[in-house]
């Protein structure tokens, strides 16, 4: 702060070098270049406005900081509630990897990588057994292929990994939290260690189709003849879908499944077509659920039981993302036209919002199921669920 000039005496030579001098007697370091600024009439306290999208109260008086407003101001890529629900964590193409506290939406920590863009983000899993905060660890992936995982706890990075060439576009812990799964963009898949930090494996079978969902669950499959505890999927832009049997702990990993939709053919670049995204129903067990681009506006209900589709429910746009919920039978689809659906899947019946300003490109249930999030460009809207 600048509290005014000094002027020298006249008439000699060191006096009048120092009558231009300037003292400076305080300075705070904020989280972006300051691009606006009001304080009152004698700059004891003031609103300061940063390049990062925030509001911050400043007592010169006290020397303290408080942020009033934060937000993103490009867009956001992930959001992911934490197991236990008390936090939720986004991440946006400046490279901020931003924490919240739930209920009351504050900012907790922000990790910040300059020049790259931040493309996904996992929260470990909640290990009852485990009492050393696993589960206040996120990783997040990065546009040039690599991987950090960080602590909640201590606010920092506690590991950089970096498994792929190109950037890195979905991730996932494992179900007990052994190792993380990480797709790229040229659709090669790694099976990285949190603890080690080694690629334990890269998964080929994608390759030259980048990776745009990644899904891991907990389950006994001795039903589909294979040995483990775990089953996951991934979905790429050429529309197939792999499903995984996996026991890491033996480091076993079998392919269970493999899925091609088709579509009419399409001059379109791959970039403008509508994602190829995939789920897990957790109120059916064995079902995936699928939408992208095809013949047909829809979701498709795949049993791996029954190696064949068993339902459909047709969209009234294509979908741009896709959430299940843990309870009620509700999808949560997004769409281009700026709209949020949520649909029961049992009858088909939906209800659409119009509330964002954008196409709406996140959408993701609580893992309770009453809570959901969406994002529309730089805006993240929290949803109360109350069925249908």
């Amino acid at each position: 702060a600048v509290q005014g000039m000094r002027p020298g005496a006249r008439g000699s030579g060191e006096s009048i070098s120092r009558s231009g001098s300037v003292l400076l007697e305080q300075e705070m370091v904020l989280d972006g270049t300051v691009v606006s600024a009001a304080f009152d009439d004698v700059m004891d306290m003031g609103i300061v406005g940063t390049t990062a999208g925030t509001v911050w109260y400043i007592n010169w008086v006290e020397n303290t900081s408080i942020r009033l407003i934060s937000g993103h101001k490009n867009k956001v890529n992930d959001v992911a509630f934490s197991p236990e629900e008390s936090h939720f964590a986004t991440c946006a193409e400046d490279g901020s990897l931003r924490v919240w506290a739930v209920p009351s939406n504050e900012l907790v920590v922000q990790f910040q990588v300059l020049n790259q863009s931040c493309l996904c983000l996992a929260w470990s899993p909640a290990c009852p057994s485990q009492d050393d905060g696993r589960s206040q660890r996120l990783a997040a992936g990065y546009s040039d292929g690599t991987l950090r995982l960080f602590s909640l706890l201590t606010a920092e990075m506690e590991l950089k990994l970096h498994p792929h060439p190109v950037a890195v576009t979905a991730i996932r812990y494992s179900a007990d939290g052994q190792v993380l799964i990480s797709g790229g963009k040229d659709g090669l898949m790694a099976v990285s260690s949190p603890r080690t930090g080694m690629t334990i494996r890269v998964i080929s079978d994608h390759r030259g189709a980048s990776i745009s969902t990644v899904q891991c669950v907990k389950k006994q499959y001795t039903e589909f003849g294979l040995q483990g505890n775990e089953l996951w999927l991934a979905a790429s832009a050429d529309r197939r879908v792999s499903i995984w049997a996996s026991d890491w702990s033996k480091d076993k990993c079998d392919l269970l499944d493999w899925l091609t939709f088709p579509a009419p053919l399409c001059t379109e670049e791959a970039d403008s077509l509508p994602p190829s995204l995939a789920a897990f129903s957790p109120t059916e067990p064995g079902v995936v659920l699928y939408v992208g681009y095809g013949v047909e506006r829809e979701i498709t209900f795949y049993s791996l039981a029954h190696k064949q589709i068993i339902k459909r429910i047709a969209l009234s746009h294509w979908a741009t993302c896709l959430s299940v919920s843990s309870k009620g039978h509700l999808l949560a689809v997004g769409s281009n036209e700026r709209l949020l659906t949520l649909i029961k899947s049992t009858n088909g019946k939906f209800q659409d919002f119009p509330a964002h300003s954008d196409s709406v490109h996140v959408c993701g249930f609580a893992p309770s199921g009453d809570r959901l999030f969406t994002s529309a460009y730089n805006e993240i809207f929290l949803w109360d669920v109350q069925g249908l």
